[in-house]
């Protein structure tokens, strides 16, 4: 097999992010244990920090793999979804694995899989996609000699497959309505799923939540006896600054420290997404021994150099063009408040969301921003209907076109937008994939 067909291997099998809805049936663990116990227990030979999240997560995530790899720690990266390619998802804190070691890996996987005899996996005889993404994951750290994993959940937390770590801490970021037909239609019920992750003898940092959201993560923490740290608590304030490269932020801790932070993502909200990585890393490296100075610079000059492909990228210059993954009505809103931060008004809006989602709040929220919005198709991995979407924006925006074709409607917004009217592309992972491959530039871009 070759990097391609391998994945594609995996795709075969059942594969739930391409699904619009469910039901959280389909998830659960004794299926995950079972295919790890097969293999060893790969998971059990590293040291992990497990993320849960409605936003935020990637960066956060992000921010503390490239911290514990500047600290002098072999580190992996989980992360999901990828914008063009499967090894965004499973990496070395921005180093690519290999092609070859992660053929190698899933063509042992496949010879065990076809070979297990009926009834060995709990549930059904086919694992899913995700799961064995998460093996493939797992077996790759192990075989790299990985001391330190950075893995983010799928959806939820409670059943995702992820799950089957015994962490040294458990960090959660904002919770949204998300996958409300998987995870439960309110902000409670969602943070429940989110909150699942948190385990005995684990410590659990927390990022800037909803109060509703808020109870819920310091009851469970509560519930298992585990220290639970807030970062309105610990870093009270936060003050943000527009800089020449994008924007800084001087966090105020509660003994009254104060320490800078210039993120190398651009948007005023990945200052509180760096925030909560230096919250997380401040007290790992002080545990492990290293002294304030030597983990100060190490966190600062992490977090400058962090980077990941989809989040407020800008992909070309005349006329601009940036993409971001936002994908619900929060997300939109913080973005839309940096993009017009850093380009005047009057600029075009191309986007696409999959179904599930809630166009209608984002094109509330988006629409005053653009003078024109060009609606298009999200690819075709998962389900979606832009003639809905259309619809949406159409009530709230006198200028909105339908272009289902992606590489069409990227050539008439760049027709429209001439040499200098800026481009934003968002609504989606998928989305922006579709757009940023049309682009001259690399299909992976290091993380760091």
């Amino acid at each position: 097999m070759d990097f391609d067909s391998a994945f594609a291997y995996l795709e075969s099998f059942s594969n739930l992010e391409r699904l619009p809805g469910g039901s959280m049936r389909p998830y659960r663990l004794d299926r995950m244990e079972v295919l790890l116990e097969l293999f060893g227990n790969p998971q059990n030979k590293f040291s992990s920090i497990h993320i849960s999240g409605s936003k935020g997560k990637g960066s956060t995530g992000c921010y503390i793999a490239c911290i514990l790899k500047d600290a002098g720690f072999k580190t992996g990266l989980y992360a999901s979804p990828h914008v063009h390619s499967y090894r965004e998802r499973i990496n070395l804190a921005g180093d690519p694995f290999p092609d070859e070691l992660l053929v190698e890996i899933i063509t042992g996987i496949r010879q065990i899989i076809e070979t297990l005899p009926p009834g060995t996996l709990p549930g059904q005889d086919r694992p899913t996609t995700f799961e064995l993404l998460t093996l493939l994951s797992y077996l790759a750290f192990e075989r790299a000699g990985v001391t330190w994993a950075v893995v983010e959940t799928g959806i939820g937390g409670r059943l995702d497959a992820t799950n089957v770590l015994s962490p040294k801490a458990t960090v959660h970021t904002p919770v949204e309505l998300e996958h409300t037909d998987v995870l439960g239609d309110t902000i409670e019920k969602i943070a429940a799923e989110k909150a699942g992750i948190i385990k005995p003898g684990t410590p659990a940092y927390c990022g800037l939540q909803r109060p509703e959201a808020m109870a819920v993560f310091a009851q469970k923490a509560r519930s298992v006896g585990v220290p639970f740290i807030e970062l309105a608590k610990e870093i009270p304030r936060i003050e943000v600054s527009r800089n020449a490269g994008g924007f800084s932020g001087l966090l105020t801790l509660k003994n009254g420290d104060q320490f800078e932070i210039a993120p190398g993502m651009l948007g005023a909200f990945q200052v509180e997404n760096a925030a909560l990585a230096f919250l997380v890393t401040e007290s790992l490296l002080a545990s492990l021994g290293f002294s304030e100075d030597r983990r100060r610079k190490t966190i600062r000059s992490a977090i400058a150099r962090a980077k990941l492909p989809g989040r407020m990228e800008i992909i070309n210059d005349k006329p601009p063009v940036m993409i971001d993954a936002a994908h619900t009505p929060s997300s939109t809103a913080r973005l839309a408040e940096a993009y017009s931060a850093m380009f005047p008004p009057g600029g075009i809006l191309l986007f696409g969301s999959v179904l599930g989602k809630n166009p209608e709040a984002m094109a509330k929220v988006l629409s005053p921003h653009f003078s024109k919005v060009i609606i298009s198709t999200p690819g075709t991995f998962k389900m979606s209907d832009p003639q809905s979407v259309y619809h949406a924006f159409n009530g709230f925006h006198r200028s909105v076109e339908l272009i289902r074709d992606p590489k069409a409607a990227l050539s008439r917004v760049l027709e429209l937008a001439g040499a200098d009217t800026p481009i934003l592309v968002t609504g989606s992972f998928y989305m922006i994939a579709e757009i940023r491959k049309l682009f001259p530039m690399q299909s992976y871009r290091k993380v760091g």
